[in-house]
């Protein structure tokens, strides 16, 4: 029997597709189940459904309440989460190998037969309206937040938290037909890494979700993103810059390319940003910049954190060294660069709940999920002239700018 990993992929007659990743190496096994029923879907009205959704789906499912399922899963070992993305909500969970099988049907009944009962909404859409309070006290994410969505078209940009008075309106009747209309296996991927034996997978995934009943989906309507610049006055003794472009969208060959750059310009504090900005010119106390991409569009989205009165400067710097790519990078940068980025890729493979993660990532760009031995050989693969290349012909683009503070910046046009 060979100790190295076997990647496995079984789709379904309802449309739910099984990828899996099968590591001899460790007696674990995690899951990492999307169900496309994120942040872009939810219903006019009702922006932050998904994020109430994710916490009051956990409340009961089945033939158990809420108690009796946390119970279960606890006495079974499991550790898990319900979280928002954008485009799917995204259940985790990390257990014993041993544990797997009887892990699945308790989240067949979560998707296909949730007990979504009264007691447990009010509780639930609390939470999500602290969580929007907390981005008040927290100036950078809310930054983050604005810049995503004034850069990315609709809805695709939206937060995941939702919006205030649409949260306030929401009823639990309205969160229950939503929750039935959206929650389809059309388009969800049950990803799984760890100790398994896949004929058995197989077979108790089919018996678990082979009845969850495909619904008609209601296609996104995109509108354009707003783009530009724009500043939010806020009377605070720091002020936020965030700057984002387009680049190649992750499944594009030349996605592994961008990486590596952005790793010489933010990867760590021998990167680019840190290094001339913060270090050398004293002028910020935060910088980064990273890759981001959603399945049709790539972009870079970058963070300065200041104070006002050095603020102006820090995004100059920040312009200075965006625009410096176009020269390439160093032959000693993009080694450093290439040995983070197989550290991460080593450190991955380490733990069950991070390749189930990243196998159902790969799944949804690619098309099939990537071995950890194949994203080193594409690592490997990337040398000085063609990262440099790529930098001369995909220079900066068009900005998108969004300032918080006491004063407006001059933000080139």
């Amino acid at each position: 029997m060979s100790d190295r990993p076997e990647q496995f992929i079984h789709q379904l007659p309802n449309g739910l597709t099984l990828v899996a990743e099968k590591i001899p190496a460790i007696r674990s096994a995690a899951m990492s189940f999307l169900v496309p029923a994120g942040a872009a879907s939810d219903p006019t009205g009702m922006a932050g459904a998904a994020a109430v959704t994710s916490d009051w789906i956990l409340r009961g499912a089945g033939s158990r309440d809420s108690r009796e399922l946390t119970s279960y899963l606890d006495g079974l070992g499991v550790q898990r989460s319900c979280r928002t993305e954008t485009v799917f909500l995204r259940f985790a969970a990390s257990m014993l190998g041993k544990n797997l099988l009887a892990v699945l049907p308790v989240y067949a009944d979560i998707v296909m037969w949730p007990r979504l009962a009264e007691d447990g909404f009010e509780p639930a859409r609390d939470l999500a309206l602290q969580q929007l309070d907390a981005i008040e006290d927290e100036p950078s994410h809310k930054l983050s937040l604005l810049l995503r969505e004034r850069h990315f078209p609709f809805p695709y940009g939206r937060p995941t938290a939702g919006k205030r008075e649409d949260l306030e309106a929401l009823t639990a009747d309205r969160l229950r037909d939503d929750c039935r209309s959206r929650f389809t296996p059309s388009g969800a991927i049950l990803a799984i890494a760890g100790m398994f034996d896949w004929d058995n997978l197989v077979k108790a995934v089919e018996e678990a979700f082979g009845k969850w009943n495909a619904s008609p989906t209601t296609p996104l309507v995109e509108k354009a993103a707003p783009r530009g610049s724009e500043h939010v006055m806020q009377e605070t003794n720091q002020s936020q810059i965030g700057l984002a472009w387009d680049t190649v969208k992750e499944a594009h060959p030349d996605s592994i390319l961008m990486q590596t750059a952005m790793s010489v310009l933010s990867g760590g504090m021998g990167a680019r940003l840190f290094t001339e900005i913060r270090e050398k010119q004293g002028l910020c106390y935060s910088v980064h910049a990273g890759y981001n991409s959603l399945k049709n569009i790539g972009a870079v989205f970058g963070y300065a954190g200041t104070a006002p009165d050095r603020a102006q400067q820090t995004l100059d710097s920040f312009l200075i060294e965006l625009n410096r790519l176009a020269a390439g990078v160093t032959p000693d940068e993009l080694d450093r660069a290439k040995i983070g980025m197989k550290s991460r890729v080593i450190m991955q493979g380490e733990s069950s709940g991070a390749r189930a993660a990243s196998i159902a990532h790969d799944f949804y760009h690619y098309g099939s999920p990537r071995s950890l031995d194949q994203w080193r050989t594409i690592i490997e693969g990337v040398t000085l002239n063609r990262v440099n290349d790529f930098l001369a012909a995909n220079p900066v683009g068009k900005l998108t700018a969004v300032t918080l503070g006491p004063s407006e910046l001059k933000v080139p046009s």
